[in-house]
């Protein structure tokens, strides 16, 4: 696993264009292009919870879930195999697999270039 320098960034922005896209500080933008695993951290009595999302195509009711503007992202990796794994200080998580047949992420930064999870 390697590490992605958006750790310790502030979510600024979370937009619905071409994919779920969070607009980091530090000129950073994740572009999410094929379906997630967004994992809800607990609250009250209710347990964590894992919803598959396909950032193409959400639902009105799903909106609300994705409201990370001004977490902290501290956790980022991505493995050999292109998946990436995401962690928010409110504890929320996200994970996307690659996907044979198209982009599955992509990583733009002002001061660190550019990364992504193209097809196989």
């Amino acid at each position: 696993m390697f590490t992605q320098w958006i750790e310790d960034c502030v979510v600024q922005r979370v937009s619905l264009r071409d994919g779920l896209v969070l607009d980091l500080d530090g000129y950073s933008e994740l572009v999410i292009s094929r379906p997630l695993r967004l994992t809800l951290p607990p609250v009250g009595d209710f347990p964590a919870e894992q919803v598959l999302i396909d950032p193409n195509r959400v639902a009105v009711h799903e909106r609300p879930l994705l409201d990370l503007a001004g977490a902290v992202c501290t956790h980022a990796r991505y493995g050999d195999d292109g998946a990436l794994h995401l962690g928010f200080s409110r504890g929320h998580r996200i994970d996307v697999e690659a996907d044979a047949h198209a982009t599955a992420w992509e990583l733009y930064g002002k001061r660190h270039g550019y990364m992504a999870c193209l097809p196989r």
